[in-house]
């Protein structure tokens, strides 16, 4: 489609569906790169050596992929590339691969949004390693999966930004909410990311973390909740006035102690979750320290100087928040987590 057409197309400052449609559908394209390494990944018989083998032609893929394999939910950092595909497995590494291929694109200026170059790339990788690790927390089995969404979750506004630059739309102020966007170009990038995500085949729970991220409330499912506290936690890092505001409510509501949130805003790394089960107390946690060490309750409120109904007391709020069903479980989550 041509400029004069594109232009054309463009009524009254609102663009087109069509051209969103197409600009979506064409931008959103896999590298030849990714393109080849998804055909491996398809052919039932070809070996995660030749895979990373093509992922190894793109420098800034494969470091990437290295970043990802090398992460604590496999084990620690990965020798070769060959090893960090193999850790991270074929669904996990289709998502990657395409998110990966997406980078040029985050990479520009994006003038209907006010963001220089490189922004865009900066708060995705940001806020994947929030949500990567807010789900480590919790389940780490999402931990890469949560990572990929962090960083695909922006990818509608590229497309969206490029739409506005060929049809010649200006904006009076950078786009800032989805309502502005829906009045420029019928559609938001939170669709849009996630009918792309759909597109390209990747899990349900992915496209909608993409499609959630920027709810009024936590979404249900993990995957999707995790991302969407991590865009809240880095745009306040950023300095949006709107996001520390709501930041300690969000956490809240999404069930990170105070501590964490804090860690995350300043950038650092939490606290290991050794130190503490999330949402106990210090005598909550004291009396499932006791117990992990073989004391049995009555035993247990001898040592801490209290009546043996306090300390059940104290067990059943361990039990419900840590949503097990009695001891042996609480016991069993605690010394598989770390936690004693």
């Amino acid at each position: 489609m041509s400029s004069a057409t594109v232009r054309t197309a463009a009524r009254a400052g609102t663009v087109a569906p069509t051209l969103v449609a197409a600009a979506a559908e064409r931008l959103s394209a896999p590298s030849a790169v990714v393109e080849g390494a998804l055909r491996l990944l398809d052919q039932e018989r070809a070996s995660m050596r030749h895979v990373a083998e093509r992922v190894g032609q793109s420098p800034e893929l494969a470091a990437k992929v290295l970043r990802l394999g090398s992460s604590a939910i496999y084990g620690g950092a990965a020798d070769t590339l060959d090893q960090a595909v193999v850790r991270i497995g074929t669904d996990s590494l289709r998502a990657l691969l395409l998110a990966a291929s997406t980078y040029p694109l985050l990479a520009g200026s994006l003038p209907a949004y006010g963001l220089a170059a490189m922004t865009l790339v900066r708060r995705s990788n940001d806020v994947a390693d929030v949500a990567q690790t807010l789900a480590e927390r919790s389940d780490p089995s999402i931990g890469a999966q949560a990572h990929v969404a962090g960083l695909l979750k922006d990818i509608g506004m590229p497309i969206l930004a490029k739409v506005a630059t060929d049809a010649g739309v200006t904006v009076a102020a950078p786009l800032s909410t989805l309502r502005q966007e829906r009045a420029v170009f019928g559609t938001d990038h939170v669709r849009v990311g996630a009918w792309i995500s759909r597109r390209w085949g990747l899990s349900a729970d992915l496209a909608d973390a993409v499609h959630r991220h920027h709810d009024e409330e936590p979404p249900d499912a993990l995957t999707s909740r995790v991302v969407w506290l991590a865009g809240i936690v880095v745009r306040a890092r950023e300095g949006d006035v709107a996001s520390a505001e709501r930041v300690a409510d969000a956490a809240r509501a999404c069930r990170v102690d105070d501590r964490t949130l804090d860690s995350l805003l300043m950038g650092a790394e939490p606290e290991s979750e050794a130190d503490r089960p999330p949402d106990l107390t210090e005598r909550e946690f004291e009396v499932l320290g006791l117990l992990a060490g073989g004391l049995a309750p009555k035993q247990v409120a001898l040592q801490l100087g209290c009546s043996a109904s306090t300390v059940h007391n104290h067990l059943h709020h361990v039990y419900r928040k840590l949503g097990v069903s009695g001891q042996a479980h609480a016991l069993l989550l605690a010394r598989e987590r770390g936690w004693v």
